[in-house]
């Protein structure tokens, strides 16, 4: 089996509304057609940052514009691998993200990218992602940050 390495990044974009924290997610669906919520990222660019990609990626997924995004602090690197059956040879990829908190500022609600095959988004309160299954472990991560948010 081939195995390929991709580096990627984005983050967990947040706002407060009324005083409550709420978190984006994008709505897709996998591979077996099932609705899933992911957190914006993408590939990291040869001549960029992991912070460069992680702000681009957001913008460019969600429409939301780069002067109303705020990075706050790098959060984590996470790994995982997966075997990805949507490329020739169903090769097995093995795969960092870099993972940022990055407060949103904006008034406009997001556009997501239907090329990424996005169909929807939601503004989830940290309660109400407790009972939704996101990986990674997306209230976890706020936990350990809510200080900073």
């Amino acid at each position: 089996m081939v195995e390929l390495y991709e580096k990627s990044a984005g983050g967990i974009v947040y706002r407060k509304k009324q005083g409550i924290i709420e978190v984006l997610m994008l709505a897709w669906r996998n591979a077996k057609g099932d609705l899933e919520y992911v957190l914006p990222k993408g590939h990291i660019e040869e001549d960029e940052s992991a912070y460069e990609t992680a702000i681009r990626e957001i913008a460019e997924e969600t429409w939301l514009s780069i002067e109303h995004l705020e990075l706050i602090k790098f959060m984590n690197k996470i790994n995982y691998s997966f075997v990805a059956t949507h490329k020739e040879g169903n090769p097995l990829i093995n795969k960092d993200v870099y993972l940022f908190l990055v407060k949103y500022k904006g008034k406009k609600e997001p556009i997501p990218q239907k090329e990424e095959r996005f169909i929807g988004y939601k503004w989830f309160t940290i309660e109400d992602l407790s009972t939704v299954r996101i990986k990674p472990d997306v209230v976890g991560f706020i936990e350990k940050n809510i200080q900073f948010m």
